[in-house]
Formats: C-alpha cells, structure tokens, sequence
C-alpha cells in the first residue's frame, strides 16, 4: 500500500465519473480530476474534443507523473507546450485505441521522454466485432432496403425477398490482426466464415490459428490477399505504411467485388480513390466508420451515394457506463505492472507509430 501512495494519477478525459471510478478501483492511490469543465460524451462530440484548451486547462498537466488522457489534449500540449512542459511525465495512457493524432505530432524518429499505451481493453475489442459482424449481415440480407420498402409503404415491393448469402458462404478478410483484429476473427470464425489476415510484418500462422485460415503480410502480400474477399474489413491504424494503402487502383485485384467495410482509419484510402473504386466495380459497396477527413464534409459524394453506407464513427461507442468500466479495468491492470516495475501492456511502438 505505501508504494501505491508514492503515486498519483491524474485524468483528464470527457467520460463523465472516470476519475471517480479509477480512485475506487485503485484504493490507497490518489486520483486527481484535472478536467475544469464537466462535458457530456456523447452531445456535438468533436465540438468537445478537438477544441482549443486553455493555457489554464493545459497548466493543469505539467505536474503529472501518471496521465489518464484522451489523445487530444496530449496531443495539444505536445504542439503547443513541447515535450519540456511534461517533464515530470513518466507514463501517459490513452482512453482511445487509436493514438495516431498524438503520433502526427512528432517528426520520424522522435522518441518519447515517457511511456505512451493505449487503450487494449476487451471491450472496444468486443464492440467493433459485432459492428463487423451487424453490418456484414445487415448488407447480405438487405434489412436497409427493406426498411426503406416499409417507409415508402412499398406494398407491392414488400414480398419482393433479398436473395443472401449465409455468413458461413463467405470469405473475410481482415486487414490487421492485434487485440480488436483477432477478436473480429474470432467472431466471424464462430460464424462459419473463412477468414483471410493480413499483417504488418511477417508472422508465423500458428500466431494466428484457429481464427484466420490464410495470413498474408505487408504490401507484397497484398493483391494475394484481396482476390477471394467477399467483405474486406479495416482494423489497421494511420501509419506512414498504411496511409493510401488501399489507392492506386490496388482494389481493381479484388476479384470477387468486395464490400469494404471500414472501421480502421479513413486515411487507408482518399475519398477519390474509393469513389473510382466504387465507379469500376472493383468493390461492390462500402461501410464506413471512419474517413478520410472527419467531420465528413456537406460537399462530399459519401452522403448520397447509393452503395455507400455511413455511420459516425461510433462502432465501439454504445455508453458511457461500459466504456468506464472496460477503460478501468485495463488501466488499473496496467497500473499494478507499473508499481511492480514490469512491462507495460498496450505500449506504442514508436517505429511503427501505433
């Protein structure tokens, strides 16, 4: 217990009672609330969280030795206030999965001055599975036609049926295999689907088995892998290696016509480049979870276009209460490791830049 209080941790986060949480779960530890201002979570969401903080807000970071931080404000201090601001900075641990905005701020080759993890918990895993598995079922068997057919009172179309395929019919391939990549194998696994991996860097299959049946690794392996989806699912994060990995025309090997079912990052393909994709009829559709540039432009052709289905990139957000409980439960793992001096779980790897 006497090492516990040697060592504060400071949040500073929008999801409503996680300082609260935390210091219930890490009892003898000081948790801090460095937020000034109570926000919702959910209301004008990137209104929220890409806005300026203040100078006061920032100042509230300097002293921290352990941070619980959504990646915005990190990444504001690091452009406005420099690596010197936290110097008394030894662990910084990301609510989000995704910490490609902090890693935006650095040149090539930088090196960090304190541990930087991010959030691997089972839950934000779990939850864009079954976005994954929810959307691949909601195309094949065409519930958004029929829901419209009802709309427009479409009596006569109404017994028109769907023809589908069952998911045990269909190849997936899923680009990315870390802790969210093969749960969604997993899944799709249970489901009877074939499922075809694709990797950053070579890995032995066994790594991968039961869940992935073929595993394919890096641009070289990438036209292989395409031929036989059905459904092509991102998990990869923005990296120098992924960005525009799926431009270039490297959808037109995609033989089968996939649905690109997008959950990653936006960036992996422009807005041109999947408007000429879908124009050829090298992918047959596209769900999309995230953009290329977000908020999502009034101009762009993605709102009205007829084979493209869009949500607000909510596929792990479902409340508040879960995403509290699942960040808890991984950070304060994390934490023990941290007091016994062992190796941190979720730790960014500053040469891949995730």
């Amino acid at each position: 217990m006497a090492e516990r209080t040697k060592h504060a941790v400071q949040v500073f986060s929008i999801i409503p009672g996680l300082a609260d949480a935390l210091s219930n779960s890490l009892p003898g530890t000081t948790v801090i609330n460095a937020r000034s201002h109570g926000f919702g979570f959910f209301k004008d969401f990137f209104e929220k969280t890409e806005r300026n903080l203040t100078d006061e807000e920032l100042n509230l970071l300097s002293e921290a030795e352990i941070l619980v931080c959504d990646p915005q404000p990190l990444t504001q201090v690091m452009k406005r206030k420099g690596f010197n601001f936290l110097a008394k900075l030894r662990w910084a641990y990301s609510t989000w999965a995704g910490v490609d905005t902090v890693m935006k701020t650095l040149t090539p080759g930088t090196e960090l001055p304190f541990i930087l993890t991010r959030n691997k918990s089972d839950g934000t895993a779990r939850l864009m599975a079954e976005y994954v598995v929810g959307q691949i079922m909601c195309h094949e068997r065409g519930w958004m036609d029929t829901h419209m057919k009802q709309i427009n009172k479409d009596c006569r179309g109404w017994h028109t049926f769907h023809p589908f395929r069952s998911l045990d019919q269909l190849t997936v391939g899923v680009m990315g295999l870390g802790k969210i990549g093969l749960t969604t194998a997993k899944v799709l696994k249970g489901f009877g689907c074939r499922v075809h991996g694709l990797i950053r860097t070579p890995r032995s299959h066994s790594s991968v088995e039961p869940f992935v049946d073929q595993l394919w690794h890096g641009r070289k392996g990438l036209a292989d892998f395409l031929k036989d989806c059905d459904y092509l699912v991102n998990l990869l994060p923005s990296t120098p290696l992924t960005r525009g990995l799926l431009g270039d025309g490297v959808l037109s090997g995609a033989s089968r016509r996939p649905v690109l079912v997008n959950v990653g990052r936006g960036d992996i393909i422009t807005e041109a480049d999947l408007l000429k994709a879908l124009e050829e009829g090298w992918i047959s559709a596209a769900v999309l979870d995230c953009y290329e540039k977000e908020p999502v432009s009034e101009e762009s052709f993605l709102w009205t276009h007829p084979r493209v289905v869009m949500t607000p990139h909510n596929s792990c957000f479902n409340n508040e209460d879960y995403r509290r409980h699942h960040i808890v439960k991984d950070f304060s793992a994390n934490f023990e490791n941290y007091l016994a001096g062992q190796p941190l779980t979720g730790e960014v790897d500053m040469q891949a830049g995730y």
